[in-house]
C-alpha cells in the first residue's frame, strides 16, 4: 500500500504525464483520446494557472469527444465570467441550470455573475440556492465557502448585520476558520460594536499572532474606543513584526497627537516619511505637531514643503494660516485660510477658524457669513454659534438675542452656548433671566463657571453671580 503522499505523488506524476501528451498534441495539431476526468484537470490546471486561452481550447476539444459532459460548458461559463464576458457566461448557466436544476456549481457561478453585474438581490438567492444544494448533498465544505461568499455579498450592500449572521452560522461549525473570524470583526466595525469587534480581532491574533494587519485594525478600534493606551499597545506589535508599515506609524502619529505627546507623533510621522517617501498628508500633520510644540518655524518648513506637493489638500493652507494669524499677520492668514476653505467648502470648522481672522481684522460682515455657512453645515457647532451671537451683538444686543433665542433646541445644544446666552441677557438688562439660566448650567455642571469667566471676565465682580457660585460650594 501507498501512503497518502505516495499516492499524491503517483497522481501528480500521472497528470503531468497527460498534461504534457495534451500539449504535444496541441502542438503537433493532432488527435489523441482522453477520458473526461483527465479533460476536466487539465482544464481546471488551466483556469488555476490563469492560461485562459488555453483552457478555452481545451474545452472547445474536451466537448468534440465528450459532447454530453456539461461540466466542459460551466468551466467555459466560469472563464467568460473570469473574462468579463458576463452575459455570455450568464447565457450558458441559464441553460445549465434547466438541464441540471440541482447543480450546485452552477448556482454559485451563477450568483458570482449577477455579483459581477452589481445585481446584489439576483446573487443572494443564488448563493442561497447553492446553500441548500450543498446542505442536501452534505458537502460541508462547500457550505463553509458559499456561505462565506454570501456575507461578503451582503457587505457589499452595506447589509453588515445579515453579513455576521452568515458568518456566525460559518463558524459555528467551522470556529477556527480564519478568514471568517477577520471578516465579522471587520462586519462588527462597520456597525459600530467595537467590543465585538475586539473580541473577534482578538481571536483572530491567538490564532495568528505575527499578522500586523490584525494588530493594526485591533489599535484602530482601540483608537475609536479612546482607548489610547491599549491601541498604542496594538500599534506597537504592528510595527514591531512589520518594522516598515507605514499606516501604522501614521496612526500611531495620530494617537500621539490626541494625548499631546507631539514628540512622539513627530517620531512616528517622520518614520513614516523614511518609509514611503514625502506624501503631502503626512507632511501636513508633521507641520502640525511641530505648530502645537510652537516651534513654528519648523512647522512652516513642513507645511509649505506639503503645500508643494500637492496643493489641492487643505491641511497645509489652514496650517500656514493659523500660524500666519497667531504671528500677527492676519491678511496673510486669511489668503490662507480662504484657500483650506476653497479646497474644503464643506468642512464647518475650517470657516469657523477663517471667522476668527476676520472678526480680528474687523470684517465683521465676512466672519458672519462664513459663519452662516458653518451652522448650515452643523447646526449644533456650539464655538460657531457663539462667535456668530458676539458678531450680531456689536451691531445689536437685541438681534444676538433673537438669535441664540431661535435656536432649534437649545437644550440639546452644549452647555457653552446657553451660558453665552446667559451673558448676552445680562447685558441687555434682564438680569433676573440671565442669573436662573446661568444658575441652572452651573448646578448641572460647575465648568459653566469657566465658560461664564472666558466670555465675560467681569462676572468675577457681580455679587449676583458670585452668589450663585458660592451658593454651589455651599
Amino acid at each position: 500500500m501507498f501512503d497518502d503522499e505516495e499516492e499524491d505523488e503517483g497522481f501528480d506524476s500521472q497528470f503531468n504525464d497527460e498534461l504534457e501528451r495534451y500539449e504535444k498534441m496541441i502542438a503537433e495539431k493532432e488527435t489523441y483520446y482522453f477520458d473526461s476526468e483527465t479533460l476536466e484537470q487539465i482544464i481546471d490546471h488551466f483556469i488555476i494557472k490563469n492560461q485562459l486561452k488555453k483552457g478555452l481550447t481545451a474545452i472547445e476539444f474536451a466537448q468534440q469527444q465528450h459532447p454530453n459532459n456539461t461540466t466542459f460548458e460551466l468551466r467555459k461559463a466560469q472563464i467568460y465570467s473570469t473574462t468579463g464576458q458576463l452575459k455570455e457566461s450568464l447565457l450558458i448557466l441559464q441553460d445549465l441550470e434547466k438541464s441540471e436544476p440541482f447543480n450546485t456549481e452552477v448556482f454559485v457561478t451563477k450568483a458570482s455573475v449577477f455579483s459581477q453585474l452589481r445585481d446584489h438581490e439576483n446573487a443572494i438567492k443564488y448563493f442561497e440556492k447553492a446553500i441548500d444544494s450543498a446542505v442536501d448533498k452534505e458537502e460541508d465544505w462547500e457550505v463553509e465557502d458559499i456561505r462565506f461568499d454570501l456575507a461578503l455579498e451582503y457587505e457589499s450592500i452595506h447589509d453588515y448585520q445579515n453579513a455576521i449572521k452568515e458568518l456566525k452560522k460559518l463558524l459555528k461549525n467551522s470556529p477556527e476558520n480564519e478568514s471568517a473570524i477577520y471578516e465579522i470583526a471587520y462586519c462588527y466595525e462597520r456597525i459600530g460594536d467595537f467590543d465585538k469587534c475586539i473580541e473577534y480581532y482578538t481571536m483572530y491574533i491567538e490564532n495568528n499572532p505575527y499578522s500586523f494587519t490584525a494588530w493594526y485594525n485591533l489599535g484602530n478600534i482601540y483608537f475609536l474606543k479612546n482607548n489610547i493606551e491599549k491601541a498604542l499597545w496594538a500599534y506597537d506589535y504592528a510595527v514591531i513584526i512589520n518594522e516598515d508599515f507605514s499606516s501604522a506609524h501614521f496612526n500611531m502619529g495620530n494617537t500621539y497627537m490626541q494625548i499631546n505627546e507631539f514628540q512622539k507623533a513627530i517620531e512616528s510621522y517622520t518614520k513614516c516619511l523614511e518609509i514611503d517617501g514625502d506624501d503631502a498628508l503626512t507632511l501636513s500633520y508633521l507641520a502640525e505637531a511641530y505648530e502645537r510644540l510652537e516651534r513654528y518655524d519648523e512647522a512652516l518648513e513642513y507645511y509649505e514643503q506639503s503645500k508643494a506637493i500637492n496643493p489641492e489638500i487643505a491641511e497645509p493652507w489652514l496650517g500656514i494660516g493659523i500660524i500666519k494669524e497667531l504671528q500677527g499677520f492676519t491678511a496673510d492668514a486669511i489668503s490662507y485660510l480662504n484657500r483650506a476653505v476653497e479646497i474644503q467648502p464643506e468642512n464647518a470648522n475650517y470657516r469657523l477658524v477663517l471667522a476668527e481672522a476676520l472678526y480680528k481684522s474687523e470684517m465683521l460682515l465676512e466672519a458672519e457669513a462664513q459663519l452662516e455657512t458653518a451652522l448650515q453645515l452643523d447646526p449644533k457647532y456650539s464655538e460657531a454659534i457663539i462667535l456668530l451671537a458676539r458678531i450680531k451683538a456689536e451691531f445689536s444686543i437685541e438681534e444676538a438675542i433673537e438669535f441664540m433665542a431661535s435656536l432649534e433646541h437649545l437644550e440639546d445644544l452644549e452647555s457653552s452656548v446657553r451660558v453665552y446666552f446667559s451673558i448676552l441677557l445680562w447685558k441687555n438688562g434682564q438680569k433676573t433671566d440671565a442669573l436662573l439660566l446661568f444658575k441652572k448650567e452651573y448646578l448641572i455642571d460647575a465648568n459653566s463657571a469657566k465658560t461664564l469667566f472666558l466670555h465675560f471676565p467681569e462676572a468675577q465682580e457681580i455679587p449676583e453671580f458670585i452668589q450663585i457660585l458660592d451658593l454651589n460650594n455651599d
